[in-house]
């Protein structure tokens, strides 16, 4: 079996462990809460349970698939092309559709690379560790408000501070994982698909078969909107905690 899918298993069995733990914890504390008849508390219970496994679940995911990229001979990635669809000889034809193309083609292929420079498996090994971290990271905010929410402590000073990294992990983050995503993917493009020279025997009917049948590489990088707008809303979250934490400090030095 190869490094690729030994690493696709080893994150498949976290998952299924982390699956099993979180519902082996939520059923306890859903009794534990239901005993002590407390409906409320058994759902800020469960939820923590379920959020904190979801945040090392997290971790443990971008260690794999950092290790794997980085490890193994080759690697599974997306790579940009120009417009692409394959030409048919001259003479020959197909019959039988229901609809005919008009335009278009394939931008993109999902490719198990061998031989991938060391700058496009870093890159690509980052964007995909942020893509489990962004995540992540959010889980653990919903732990720490729920732990603290358990212990009377709902406008704890952590928490408004841990909303603001927060905000900023799912901003930058977010962002990072489909740039940095795109740009090691178009250095991918480059490394399979650009050619220096060619031949080929005489094909009936095609003058050019590489123009026909070979995707030629493209350069695309996309800049997303909803990290940004994501993190903005977990610093006003940061803001409206750290204006609750005010005001529970005014009421107790009144009492």
């Amino acid at each position: 079996m190869t490094s690729f899918a030994w690493g696709h298993l080893l994150i498949l069995a976290v998952a299924l462990v982390a699956v099993v733990l979180a519902v082996v914890f939520a059923v306890r504390s859903w009794r534990r809460s239901r005993k002590a008849g407390e409906s409320s508390t058994s759902v800020v219970s469960v939820t923590l349970s379920v959020a904190a496994l979801w945040a090392t679940f997290s971790v443990f995911g971008a260690i794999i698939v950092t290790a794997t990229i980085l490890l193994q001979p080759q690697v599974q990635i997306t790579i940009p092309v120009q417009d692409y669809w394959p030409k048919l000889p001259s003479g020959m034809h197909i019959e039988g559709m229901t609809a005919t193309r008009a335009s278009g083609g394939f931008t993109s292929a999902d490719l198990q690379v061998d031989g991938l420079s060391l700058g496009a498996r870093i890159t690509w090994a980052i964007s995909q560790a942020l893509g489990w971290l962004v995540p992540g990271a959010i889980a653990g905010l919903i732990a720490l408000a729920c732990f603290h929410l358990l212990a009377g402590r709902a406008f704890a000073p952590v928490v408004a501070r841990m909303a603001m990294v927060t905000a900023v992990v799912v901003a930058a983050g977010g962002v990072a994982t489909q740039v940095l995503g795109d740009i090691a993917g178009s250095m991918a493009a480059a490394e399979v698909l650009h050619y220096t020279g060619g031949g080929w025997d005489e094909i009936p009917g095609a003058e050019d078969p590489l123009d026909m049948w070979w995707p030629h590489a493209a350069f695309t990088v996309s800049f997303p909107f909803l990290p940004l707008a994501a993190g903005l809303a977990f610093a006003a979250l940061a803001a409206l905690l750290k204006y609750g934490a005010k005001l529970q400090r005014d009421t107790e030095g009144l009492v």
